[in-house]
């Protein structure tokens, strides 16, 4: 099984602001989410062998807090890094301009990258870990967490960019 889940809130989240490779910390709450998260697991009896986090701070910190309760290895992974966004990070969500740009697959952001650069990345370690056939927990970012969703089911455009994982939600794919 692969399971994935987002990292706890931060303050961008709290103002709708785009957060892709600016490293925002968590806030309070995204703490307290991330021991939610971690007695989740323990609750639920989700049996994993090691997780796997983003390098952005607010990833690592998520992936520290759950991993005082599970004491598991721990690996970083540059390819679960947040979409780089290019000059809208840190913009609001709402900004005209950026929502006429989220909807290109292939253009990348200006100074940015696009949807299909995060697949990319993302695609061959999800073929990895479906070879490797042990229980993983992703801990990442909301537009890989799309990416990582589609490679699953495979969406519509809309459905797509419609997908949002809420902070330290998290989602359980079968593989093999």
């Amino acid at each position: 099984m692969i399971y994935l889940a987002r990292h706890g809130q931060t303050q961008w989240n709290v103002e709708k602001r785009i957060c892709g490779r600016a490293d925002v910390p968590l806030t309070p709450v995204g703490y307290q989410q991330a021991e939610n998260l971690a007695q989740k697991i323990v609750d639920e009896k989700i049996n994993l062998n090691k997780i796997i986090v983003s390098p952005l701070s607010r990833a690592q910190d998520t992936a520290k807090v759950v991993n005082e309760k599970l004491k598991l290895p721990i690996i970083t992974d540059k390819r679960l890094t947040e979409m780089d966004f290019g000059i809208y990070d840190g913009q609001a969500i709402a900004n005209v301009e950026f929502q006429k740009v989220r909807v290109e697959l292939s253009l990348p952001f200006p100074n940015g990258e696009s949807v299909l650069d995060v697949a990319g990345r993302i695609y061959p370690l999800l073929i990895e870990l479906e070879a490797a056939k042990e229980d993983v927990l992703l801990i990442c970012h909301n537009a890989v967490s799309r990416v990582v969703d589609n490679y699953f089911y495979g969406k519509s455009m809309k459905d797509f960019l419609d997908f949002n994982l809420v902070n330290t939600e998290i989602k359980q794919y079968s593989v093999g």
